[in-house]
């Protein structure tokens, strides 16, 4: 993606997806957090990890940044050795040639390639958690969201404890805050294709039935409100619909 001179602000939704992003310029701002929080972005290649929405990158001038969006189930794979939190550095050699070729590339489709390229080699046959993360992950993707811990135990013959723990290990967050993203995203998505409806009957349909239950979710995904964020849709959402 690439943005022209100006203040740019940027709205960054946590899908759980884990991402590998590539900032040409290295500068920079993250936001995040009820107080806007800021931290400065030096790094070329990084992910951002464990941080509190909402989420806003703010920059001045010009922005070339590439995302490589990890899928749930594979970020233990990639990314199970972070420490701490925040805006984590995570350029290698391997990465940071990545980096250098991306850049060099004079079309979308090319970066892209390179992409996927990059995707495939590091692509393993996981192990069976791995296995069970991604099925676990494609039933809730299914159900919407709207599902229960309870369900995906008896759905898959597992205890809670057991898939919690599995989940975790794979996905690097728990099972309930990966159900209420799921349903929370559709949720936004469904809302922005169909603006007439009204949010009680939205929050009827995703089966919220008590109007603090879902602002206290959707807050937990989005940052802010419900009222307050549809009210002024971000970009991010207009462009993922």
């Amino acid at each position: 993606m690439e943005r022209g001179s100006g203040v740019r602000s940027i709205p960054v939704i946590d899908d759980c997806c884990y991402d590998l992003v590539f900032f040409k310029e290295a500068k920079g701002a993250l936001c995040f957090g009820p107080k806007a929080t800021v931290l400065p972005i030096h790094h070329k290649v990084f992910t951002i990890h464990d941080l509190q929405p909402p989420y806003r990158i703010e920059v001045e001038g010009e922005l070339t940044f590439f995302t490589i969006k990890v899928q749930p189930w594979a970020n233990g794979h990639f990314f199970s050795e972070l420490k701490g939190k925040g805006i984590l550095d995570i350029e290698d050699q391997e990465l940071g040639e990545l980096w250098k070729a991306l850049f060099a590339a004079t079309s979308l489709a090319e970066r892209f390639r390179l992409a996927e390229a990059f995707m495939q080699e590091h692509t393993v046959e996981g192990p069976l958690s791995m296995t069970l993360a991604r099925e676990i992950c494609e039933y809730i993707y299914e159900k919407q969201g709207k599902v229960s811990v309870n369900e995906i135990s008896n759905q898959f013959g597992r205890s809670r404890q057991y898939l919690g723990k599995v989940f975790r290990k794979e996905v690097l967050y728990s099972l309930k805050k990966f159900i209420i993203t799921v349903r929370i995203l559709d949720l936004v998505k469904y809302k922005a294709s169909h603006p007439e409806i009204s949010l009680t009957e939205l929050g009827y349909l995703y089966g919220y039935f008590d109007q603090p239950h879902f602002i206290n979710d959707f807050k937990k995904v989005c940052g802010v409100q419900p009222l307050h964020f549809f009210n002024k849709l971000p970009e991010f959402m207009l462009r993922h619909v």
